[in-house]
């Protein structure tokens, strides 16, 4: 099953044949593009503002762009995106479920949006089951995009342990205060011992000092390379604006609600290194399902032999 609308761009055969695989629930080809998870330990840094204007930059940028909102529970992209969502991810998990291509919505600069559910209690805690339908039913909805950002609930339920575990390259938002800090090196800790080792970058959101913000950026960098042995990439500050709240209340990326802004200054050039500068190798949003498949695959059950010696 494959399904991607994309962008309004003139229609080209392969188009054409992802259309025509939807209508006879045929499955298309292996994902080829670039996936990124963005999560915090914490909530209230502002991961989600960071997530929905990484993608609008990405679709400026001339990729076609998937954001999918991972904070299942209490999603809230598509009010950062001013989309109507009727439907959300909890179609993916209904019994009769079949490819809804509607399901993917339309947003500012032409990026697409796959709406998270919020105030759905299943949602929030899915069991092991679910999670694996979720991973194998989200697949044809992203397959053709170019870039694919995720954005993860804050904490550590089994989705975002899941996703942060499977994706490859991984952005960390982070505040400069104390306890924002200890949740962002909490959730780093926690997937390298679970075996992490692709890309991992920090990002330090609503700095009033941005030297401050900074040095505890610096220091993060240091933390992580002697307490865990791995490198952080530390991608920028952003500073505290007020252009962020009234763009959030307008329902419209900072990116293009106001361009000119000290904030959308900043994401501007952490975007340009992310998706230009810090290109890695390989195929991660293909790793990322392969990853994610064998995570959630059913266990076997160990029998004890009958071989009577």
């Amino acid at each position: 099953m494959s399904i991607v609308p994309f962008k309004k761009r003139a229609v080209t055969p392969a188009c054409r044949d992802v259309a025509s695989a939807v209508r006879a629930g045929q499955r298309g080809p292996a994902p080829t593009g670039r996936l990124i998870a963005v999560g915090g330990g914490k909530g209230g840094t502002g991961k989600s503002v960071f997530a929905a204007n990484l993608a609008v930059l990405g679709s400026l940028r001339g990729r076609h762009v998937v954001l999918v909102d991972g904070d299942l529970g209490l999603a809230n992209l598509h009010l950062l995106l001013g989309i109507e969502a009727e439907k959300n991810l909890l179609s993916l998990l209904e019994p009769g479920w079949s490819s809804q291509p509607e399901l993917l919505r339309e947003g500012p600069a032409g990026v697409w949006l796959l709406p998270g559910g919020s105030g759905v209690e299943r949602l929030a805690g899915l069991n092991r089951g679910d999670l694996r339908r979720l991973v194998h039913r989200l697949e044809p909805y992203v397959q053709n995009a170019e870039l694919v950002i995720i954005d993860l609930s804050s904490g550590i339920s089994p989705s975002t342990r899941l996703f942060l575990q499977a994706a490859q390259e991984i952005v960390v938002v982070a505040n400069p205060e104390p306890s924002a800090m200890l949740d962002a090196y909490g959730v780093i800790k926690l997937v390298t011992q679970q075996g992490h080792t692709g890309g991992m970058h920090l990002v330090m959101n609503r700095a009033r000092d941005l030297s401050a913000a900074q040095e505890c950026g610096r220091r993060m960098l240091t933390t992580v390379r002697q307490f865990l042995g791995r490198n952080l990439n530390f991608l920028g500050c952003i500073p505290e604006d007020e252009a962020v709240i009234a763009s959030v209340q307008r329902r419209r990326p900072l990116a293009l609600d106001r361009a000119d802004s000290p904030a959308a200054a900043a994401l501007r050039m952490i975007a340009q290194q992310l998706i230009d500068g810090v290109v890695p190798s390989g195929n991660t949003l293909s790793t990322f399902f392969m990853t994610a498949k064998a995570l959630v695959a059913p266990r076997r059950r160990s029998t004890k032999s009958s071989c009577v010696l």
